[in-house]
Parts: structure tokens; sequence; C-alpha cells
């Protein structure tokens, strides 16, 4: 009776969660971009949520050159647009449809696929002080 709804085609609540979660969302883009791999589950609750609107439907966040976020999302396109055309201004984001055409930029890898830093890949230790913890 009170459980989570699956397809509820509620632009209106989605909106509403996500204008309040913008700036955790944002915040969580950028930890992830440093590896911090703590700051995963933001995203993994934005495609949550945007799967209770319609299943199939994904989501993701990028940095764009302009220093705005780009939520892309994907999905049945009139589903996408019925969401796109309900989207309120968000300030600092930037709210499009995911191209997935043949022309599409195959060398993107969103935030949540990306693989981790490795500590490996630190130069290695050039003075004897360097190797002792302070």
């Amino acid at each position: 009776m009170f459980g989570r709804r699956k397809g509820d085609l509620n632009s209106r609540r989605f909106w509403s969660w996500f204008s309040g979660e913008a700036q955790g969302l944002a915040n969580g883009a950028e930890a992830l971009m440093r590896g911090e791999s703590d700051a995963e589950w933001q995203l993994i609750e934005l495609n949550e949520r945007i799967r209770r609107f319609s299943e199939g439907m994904e989501a993701d966040v990028s940095h764009t050159l302009d220093g705005l976020y780009l939520l892309s999302i994907s999905g049945p396109a009139e589903r996408v647009a019925m969401l796109l055309n309900a989207a309120p201004v968000v300030k600092g984001w930037r709210l499009a449809p995911r191209d997935m055409g043949a022309d599409a930029d195959k060398r993107r890898v969103p935030f949540r696929l990306a693989p981790r830093p490795s500590l490996d890949a630190v130069s290695p230790i050039e003075a004897r002080y360097e190797a002792y913890a302070i």
C-alpha cells in the first residue's frame, strides 16, 4: 500500500526531488572525479529515482567545459521528452536527452562505470626522505 511506485509518470515528483538534491549530486560527481568511491551512492539513487518515473530510463551526470553539470537522460524517447519538458530551471545544471545515435561520442565513460584510480600510478620514490612517513 505504501511501497515504492514503479512507472509513476509523475514528473513533478522527480523534479522536486532533483531540485533538492542537485547540489549533493554535483558534489558527488566532483568526488567521483577525484576518485572517492564513497560518493557513488548518489548517482545510484538518481538512477533509482528516474526508474520510478519510468522503467528503462537511465541518467548520467557529467561536468561540462563551461562549468555546468549536465544531466543526460536516456530511455524511451517519448518518456524522456515528457520528463525534460516538465523540468524546472536548476542553477548550475543543464538537462538534455542522451544522444544514443550512430554519431554519439563513444569515448565518454559514465562516472559510475569509470575505473578507479590506482595508487600504483604515483611516481617512484626519488629521495630517501620521501620513503618515510612524517
